[in-house]
């Protein structure tokens, strides 16, 4: 039975004749028999809301004592294209992938299940460095490849799309209606390409914020009318990264995607948000969230790294370092510094502003949002504001950074 003749109904209904014709092509062997297959599903955390379950099967095999596992995950099209595609050209970053399926823009992949043996709050800088230069192996093995990356289907993150104001009071007029939509400029829509979108659910954000009279210690005046600036003029922003080569961006290469095991293995897990674009994206947005820690057990499953084991300025010069030797002749190094600055605005923009419209869905009076900044952490406990104990001092860094960048480009 080869892969295309396995029914994925079959194997989701647990039936061991379909997980053994499985098991026998990925481990190139007859001699296996599933006797009995069990299904466990995994949680997500809050931060993954929207990535469809995962499930982890257990294999009971005739004349061994131990099982095999493996993860299985309902997905979008683009992940499993690039499990099918993609993947075995970076054999040693990505888990294997056992079995595909895909439905039009759903897919449902089986995986490897690979051990975590390393959690990031105690990576070495050794560790960090390793995990920097396999992200840049990613980007130089996918590096100008962009026609065969878009024949795949892959959306670019950018791109030269030119959005109308009526084409995106279409696709969101909720934030037409309730009037942030207003904030984005024509000369913004049409130098913002397939940012446009993204773009209008910063400006939602901000008008959030700017309707509380931003965030005390965090974001100032200052800062809102830097985002302010971007938003009417994103071209300074956006220029410097159109210069740069694109290739295949994870889109999301937090530390939490990355599984290092006991083996001195690194595979990064989790590709549905991947885009074409450049490649200092990735780079950054690594950056921004290294000092965002998500651990399961806790109250929303996040807290602040408290001590770095490496500086920003060495993850950088690491990467850097690694795509010169990845390609020689071909990685100008000077001129991706130069658009880290972009890259950091941009995070900002189409990362937090969206966050802090979710956030305050449920806005509070600017003067119950004057007395919630006022309590400490312990008071804040107690209260429906308990995340901001672990964001207030991380985004500090975060807006700081911003508005040095802003000052750059």
């Amino acid at each position: 039975m080869s892969k295309s003749q396995i029914d994925v109904a079959q194997l989701q209904r647990r039936d061991p004749s379909a997980w053994t014709a499985l098991l026998r092509q990925v481990l190139q062997t007859d001699d296996v028999v599933v006797t009995a297959v069990s299904a466990e599903p995994l949680p997500t955390s809050l931060y993954q809301a929207k990535i469809p379950h995962l499930v982890r099967y257990t294999l009971a095999l005739r004349g061994h004592s131990d099982p095999i596992t493996c993860i299985a995950k309902r997905t979008n099209r683009r992940e499993t294209i690039f499990y099918r595609q993609l993947a075995p050209h970076l054999p040693q970053i990505t888990p294997r992938c056992w079995f595909s399926y895909l439905d039009e823009e759903q897919g449902w992949i089986i995986l490897d299940d690979i051990p975590r043996h390393h959690l990031p709050t105690n990576w070495s800088a050794e560790q960090v460095e390793t995990v920097i230069q396999e992200m840049a192996f990613i980007h130089a093995t996918f590096w100008n490849r962009e026609e065969e990356l878009a024949e795949l289907g892959f959306p670019y993150f950018i791109g030269n799309k030119v959005y109308s104001l009526k084409e995106l009071r279409e696709e969101q007029a909720i934030y037409f209606e309730q009037g942030p939509g207003a904030i984005i400029s024509s000369h913004a829509l049409q130098h913002a390409g397939n940012l446009a979108p993204l773009l209008v659910q910063a400006a939602n954000g901000l008008t959030v914020l700017q309707e509380l009279g931003g965030w005390p210690g965090i974001i100032t005046e200052t800062h809102l009318q830097a985002l302010s600036d971007l938003l009417d003029d994103p071209l300074p922003m956006i220029a410097p990264l159109r210069e740069l080569p694109l290739t295949l961006l994870h889109g999301d290469p937090h530390s939490r995607h990355w599984q290092l095991t006991l083996f001195n293995e690194f595979y990064l897990t989790d590709w549905h948000k991947l885009s074409i674009g450049p490649s200092v994206l990735d780079l950054v947005n690594f950056l921004e969230q290294f000092d965002l820690l998500f651990v399961n057990n806790e109250e929303w499953q996040l807290v602040v790294r408290e001590e770095r084991p490496i500086t920003d300025e060495t993850m950088i010069d690491t990467y850097l370092l690694a795509l010169s030797g990845l390609l020689p002749g071909e990685f100008n190094a000077r001129l991706v510094r130069q658009a880290i600055p972009a890259a950091q605005c941009l995070y900002v923009l189409t990362g937090w502003m969206s966050a802090f419209a979710n956030w305050f869905a449920q806005k509070p009076s600017k003067i119950t949002w004057q007395k919630v900044n006022k309590m400490n952490d312990e008071e804040l406990k107690g209260t429906v504001f308990r995340p901001l104990v672990a964001f207030r001092p991380y985004l500090n860094g975060v807006f700081n950074r911003f508005l040095q960048a802003y000052r750059k480009l």
